[in-house]
């Protein structure tokens, strides 16, 4: 997760100094299966990669994996956990430091986009910014793998709601995108009040413009 906009009440290396509510462990469950379900091919961008754990995992199935975070002390611990892999997935996955906001930014081009927390902590105008550096950033066929909060926090930085028809709106065959999925799911949290919050999954792919 990496809010770009410096104007925002966050740091992002202030949510690494202790283990983060989203840093659960494991990847969302929730969002494998949406892969399980529609497998990406070729090279793989994980936008706000956080400390790594979605992309070693999807390196560990073979996939190339570059994930991008503003926040330097998650790129710190995420490569700290790609030096314990094993040799073949240290080849297959990289962290750098960036702003994953601007995906078009960072050299590609990519098979898949993948999205754990990421587009859920910017407004519309941010978020109808990023869908259009995703037609950018993915080739044809390419597939944009969400999973968000499907609710509002009232504290400020947190994320806010992801709606199925904004969804259905910024992704649309006008343009360029045919819906594969989008569903209601669950995210699991690290919290007292419960370990998991609603969410909505879903995955894109890039087609001819209608």
């Amino acid at each position: 997760m990496n809010p770009s906009d410096s104007n925002r009440p966050f740091n992002p290396d202030w949510a690494y100094q202790l283990v983060p509510p989203w840093d659960v462990g494991v990847p969302q469950p929730e969002l494998i299966a949406l892969l399980d379900e529609f497998p990406p091919t070729g090279r793989v961008l994980d936008v706000g990669c956080g400390t790594g754990t979605l992309a070693l995992a999807l390196a560990q199935r073979g996939l190339q994996v570059l994930g991008a975070d503003l926040a330097p002390a998650a790129i710190a611990q995420a490569n700290t956990k790609a030096s314990a892999a094993a040799p073949e997935i240290k080849r297959l996955v990289e962290f750098r430091v960036g702003d994953a906001l601007h995906p078009s930014q960072i050299p590609g081009p990519f098979g898949a986009v993948v999205d754990t927390g990421f587009f859920h902590l910017f407004d519309a105008r941010e978020r109808e910014q990023f869908a259009q550096e995703l037609a950018v950033t993915l080739s044809q066929g390419g597939r944009y793998y969400l999973l968000g909060f499907a609710f509002d926090s009232p504290v400020p930085g947190a994320p806010k709601q992801i709606r199925d028809d904004e969804l259905r709106s910024l992704f649309s065959l006008e343009h360029g995108w045919r819906v594969l999925a989008l569903r209601p799911a669950k995210f699991l949290i690290r919290s007292p009040r419960g370990n998991q919050v609603d969410a909505i999954a879903a995955c894109f792919e890039r087609v001819t413009p209608k």
